[in-house]
């Protein structure tokens, strides 16, 4: 990289904190902003979007230049190797985690279960939207990815926007800014309702006394709607110095071995391409990041080097990639291109939601065996945004966290996300067609919602 170009990096992620600070002032200002718990990131992509050139051309407010522009649309599916490969650490390593009882794993199970389900049920969902509107609307001339922005989007949030984007870059599909796009508007679609629709949800509950610790949603801590913590006591600590800097920093450490696995990646794709492996030369450098960390998660473990890690540091790394991420594909994102597809997205997310609530909502609150309403919630949360809208329904229903409801759907999340991720490769190699990829997602959700519903059938019965 010569100077020219990482001046040209720096200047580049100098606008999006600049986007990023003011997001975090204008949440701790508005209230609409508060009230619907919308993130810095968001709010500060949406400013970049509609203030920049994208939407205002050349009487843009924001003078960014449309090199600049071209580079943010780029840099989601760049980071989202490392965030991806940042999941399988620390698993199953956490010294300070107590194990699960008995209950609890009866409880994990179904809750990963409907994650998966729903998960699969919503690309299902996507590609049927696709293949109607193919037959009725031709003159869209529908790409072939469409339909997999509604999953991603609802279950894996902004954060995973440029997975697709990446996926579509590396099989040299024109359209990837476009999908990229649709995801991004999926997903704040999915943060937006998922939200609304979740306070409505925990109201009409509270009304039918059936949330065991409940927090009125007006009484909740203003720092948490405002997006800062004012009283030092009250503010937690990061993570756990697993190491001593004077050898290396903790948090050092940690993206150390994420980047170096994903380094690794990079190298094996790179090896198997030019040697021509068939099948293998063909998988993105992320599926090779999640079954990398997998291998050098158990060495660790087997090797009792678990205190080195901790679970924290690397989620703090992957969350602040993300809202760089989020940033980047908001302000970057193709207003007219997706534009020209609103009348299948607007079908498509209402019946995303649909499905979520009857899964989640109405199947899923009938299958748990304590704190339903609480486990049904955070997973409508997170099927709607991401695992921090899960967290954030379930505080309010359960403000002191005084229930084993937050370990179990963490447990569950984690799991589901790398079955979910594991899963999507079948999917990625039958893209043109997409009827094939409506069977496979769909068989996938009937048989995780009837498993779920087999097994807490089960659990009934013995007890």
């Amino acid at each position: 990289m010569t100077s020219e170009l990482f001046t040209r990096l720096v200047q580049e992620f100098s606008i999006l904190s600049g986007l990023l600070l003011a997001g975090f002032f204008l949440r701790a200002k508005i209230k609409l902003f508060q009230n619907l718990f919308l993130p810095a990131s968001v709010i500060g992509g949406f400013l970049g979007l509609l203030l920049g050139p994208v939407v205002l051309k050349t009487h843009a407010v924001l003078p960014i230049p449309d090199e600049f522009i071209k580079d943010f649309a780029l840099i989601p599916g760049i980071l989202i190797l490392p965030i991806i490969a940042s999941v399988p650490l620390g698993l199953g390593l956490d010294p300070m985690q107590t194990p699960l009882d008995k209950k609890q794993k009866s409880q994990v199970l179904p809750m990963f279960l409907l994650s998966v389900g729903c998960a699969f049920g919503l690309f299902a969902l996507g590609f049927a939207t696709k293949m109607v509107f193919s037959r009725i609307m031709p003159e869209l001339e529908i790409y072939p990815a469409f339909g997999m922005e509604l999953a991603l989007g609802f279950f894996g949030g902004h954060g995973t926007a440029g997975l697709i984007g990446n996926i579509l870059q590396k099989l040299n599909q024109p359209a990837w800014e476009v999908a990229q796009g649709v995801a991004v508007t999926s997903a704040t679609v999915g943060l937006v309702f998922g939200i609304l629709f979740g306070m409505i949800f925990i109201n009409i509950a509270a009304r039918k006394n059936k949330i065991s610790n409940l927090t009125d949603p007006k009484d909740l801590p203003e720092e948490m709607r405002k997006g800062y913590q004012i009283r030092l006591d009250e503010q937690t600590a990061v993570c756990r110095e697993t190491t001593h800097s004077s050898s290396v920093d903790s948090l050092a450490l940690h993206v150390a071995i994420i980047l170096g696995v994903c380094g690794v990646s990079y190298m094996l794709v790179a090896f198997l391409k030019a040697h021509h492996v068939p099948l293998l030369s063909h998988i993105a450098e992320w599926a090779y990041a999640i079954a990398l960390m997998l291998i050098v998660n158990n060495i660790i473990k087997r090797l009792d080097l678990g205190f080195l890690i901790d679970g924290r540091i690397k989620t703090k790394f992957a969350s602040l990639l993300v809202d760089y991420s989020i940033v980047a594909a908001i302000a970057s994102l193709p207003v007219s291109a997706v534009l020209k597809y609103a009348v299948p997205m607007i079908v498509m997310f209402i019946l995303g939601l649909l499905m979520v609530y009857l899964i989640i909502m109405v199947l899923g609150i009938r299958l748990f065996k304590d704190y339903e309403f609480e486990r049904s919630i955070a997973l409508f949360g997170q099927s709607t945004g991401v695992i921090m809208t899960g967290i954030l329904l379930l505080r309010i229903c359960d403000s002191n966290l005084s229930t084993p409801v937050l370990k179990d759907f963490s447990i569950s999340y984690a799991l589901a996300t790398l079955v979910c991720y594991a899963l999507l490769l079948p999917v990625i190699k039958l893209l043109p067609n997409s009827f094939a990829i409506f069977c496979l997602t769909g068989g996938v959700c009937a048989a995780c919602i009837v498993g779920a519903v087999i097994y807490s059938q089960l659990k009934l019965r013995k007890e």
